[in-house]
């Protein structure tokens, strides 16, 4: 069955797909969430995944703000600001180490751990609805192709490969404009 995409094309690109599914599990995600506690401080999706990062690692496991960095493939000041905020609007707490003072270890508090607890509940009954009809080696052949397509990706923004051969090109944003307002006064003329 073919998808509509708004597209007057056969082809269907994966990247508009995975867009397009990314945007269905947010607006789904946005309408289960529960209510927040604290008035005022939304959670963006950056301080909601942090706080799943949070949520399962244990205090064995000691998470820092390079870990957030890594996993999340952010950079420092991002980092530094998101966790900012989040400890201003009492989502987690950040305490020295001991061994070094320059270390600071980052804990959720119990009641963002609480809240996340729901949420957790809530994103395995959308991962139940997503995978709905397949069966174990479907899901996990699924996985690994999802696995595939990020590596392929990660390699590709590590390494700039492919954007020659994929026609690929760094712009700026006035290049970009210039070239959308000719396309644009194409179409008019």
């Amino acid at each position: 069955m073919k998808r509509q995409t708004g597209f007057d094309t056969d082809k269907r690109l994966l990247s508009f797909e995975l867009r397009v599914i990314h945007n269905l599990i947010k607006t789904l995600l946005h309408k289960m969430r529960p209510p927040c506690q604290r008035p005022g401080t939304p959670l963006t999706q950056l301080q909601g995944g942090i706080l799943g990062y949070l949520y399962h690692h244990d205090d064995a496991e000691p998470v820092y703000q390079k870990h957030i960095e890594e996993v999340f493939r952010i950079s420092r000041a991002t980092a530094t600001n998101t966790l900012q905020v989040m400890e201003k609007n009492g989502l987690i707490i950040r305490r020295v180490e001991d061994r070094d003072g320059r270390l600071k270890r980052i804990f959720m508090t119990e009641e963002a751990y609480r809240e996340h607890t729901q949420i957790e509940k809530q994103m395995e009954r959308l991962d139940d609805t997503m995978l709905d009809g397949m069966s174990s080696a479907e899901v996990e052949q699924f996985l690994s192709l999802l696995n595939r397509v990020r590596d392929n990706l990660e390699r590709m923004s590590r390494d700039g490969s492919g954007q020659q051969e994929h026609g690929l090109r760094q712009e700026t944003s006035g290049q970009q404009g210039r070239r959308d307002r000719s396309k644009c006064e194409e179409r008019q003329a």
